[in-house]
């Protein structure tokens, strides 16, 4: 008998998944709860830090042909969707197996809830039974095997002191800027505007470089007392992400008549009156007519909870993966793991790509790659 692979999630890691388990001869079906490489259509026109040849499988590369682009090409967020991710999903093997607008809200074992047979070769003889959501309602599948690539960075984390929400911040009646996308595409309205950016990761770095070519006032908070706040990387191999930071690290040293950098402070309280009203650490207030916030991102687990899954309390993603690369620092220098790093602790169950690594900042294309290689041959044949 064939055996099922459900794979959630169609971004690059996703597709990449459904290829290899293609090529193993199993029958394959791709979730994507929006459209197929919705999450990189929102990077706007920020591109990639590493090379096209950094990113795709070789089986991306055998399917895609001479269509491909340059194997050293930095491709923003939505070519990269549009050229790579789409068209593989247009051709075969992928064509009629991503199902789009297809949300998966929760996975369990058939007959089993998350406290059964813990541990026991019982589970592993079960089923997957998952419950999705389309446009025609609700369905149930099963699958043997399930492959879960729906990411790290999906639920946008709060910008109060300690991680925690600031109080106001859930009851803004008016969206934040949380995208890139989105603040490229209100750069005309940030004209001459007071705007408040949050955060010093790489999210926030493109921030500034966008927000000082919009004849915006900013203010640039961050929790970081360094007068470059971004990370540097010293012999950064991957040129775009020194050029970005670097770029960033010199406006905040030396700030232009444009940019106010508040630094080793938080956001302690928020209000909306026609304008944000914003309350720091330390005591400063001041009013912003708009603010982007990035603080990074949290994975969303809500739809494993009947699974034995082994989370990391750390960063949220795998717990035995965290454990194996948790002194890493440089997402360059990540060494192979053991295949057992890579098992979630529920049987044929795995996390793959950005949504095993969850908060932690190292996941790298080429290596979640390498790791879905070991996952593959992992498999039940």
């Amino acid at each position: 008998m064939t055996l099922r692979v459900i794979v959630i999630g169609a971004g690059p890691m996703g597709l990449a998944a459904a290829l290899g388990a293609i090529e193993r001869g199993y029958d394959v079906t791709v979730l994507e709860r929006n459209e197929v490489g919705s999450s990189l259509q929102s990077w706007g026109p920020t591109r990639f830090f590493s090379p096209l040849r950094m990113n795709v499988s070789s089986a991306m590369r055998e399917v895609l042909g001479r269509s491909m682009p340059p194997d050293d090409a930095l491709l923003t967020g939505p070519e990269f969707a549009e050229l790579v991710l789409c068209e593989l999903a247009r051709r075969e093997p992928l064509r009629d197996k991503v199902r789009t607008r297809a949300s998966v809200v929760a996975v369990g074992r058939r007959g089993l809830t998350r406290t059964d047979y813990a541990g026991h070769p019982l589970r592993r003889e079960r089923p997957f039974r998952l419950l999705v959501e389309t446009a025609e309602g609700e369905t149930v599948l099963e699958a043997d095997v399930v492959l879960d690539a729906t990411g790290g960075y999906v639920i946008p984390r709060p910008f109060g002191a300690g991680g925690l929400p600031a109080r106001g911040e859930l009851r803004l009646p008016s969206p934040l800027i949380r995208t890139l996308g989105a603040l490229h595409a209100q750069r005309d309205q940030l004209k001459g505007k007071r705007v408040l950016l949050i955060g010093h990761g790489h999210s926030a770095a493109n921030a500034i470089a966008v927000l000082a070519e919009t004849g915006a006032r900013v203010t640039w908070a961050v929790r970081t007392p360094n007068r470059r706040p971004c990370q540097d990387i010293a012999n950064d191999p991957l040129a775009e992400r020194q050029r970005v930071v670097a770029c960033a690290n010199d406006l905040a040293e030396s700030p232009p008549p444009f940019l106010t950098v508040e630094r080793h402070v938080m956001v302690e309280e928020i209000a909306e009156n026609g304008h944000f009203d914003v309350a720091f650490t330390g005591g400063r207030r001041a009013s912003f007519d708009a603010i982007a916030a990035f603080t990074g991102y949290r994975p969303d687990s809500a739809h494993v909870n009947e699974l034995a899954v082994e989370t990391s309390p750390v960063t949220e993603g795998g717990a035995r993966l965290y454990r194996a690369i948790s002194n890493i620092t440089d997402c360059l220098a990540m060494p192979r793991v053991k295949p057992e790093d890579l098992e979630s602790g529920e049987p044929n169950f795995y996390f793959v790509g950005s949504r095993s690594y969850g908060r932690a900042p190292t996941f790298l294309l080429q290596t979640g790659l390498q790791q879905l290689e070991t996952i593959l041959k992992a498999l039940p044949k």
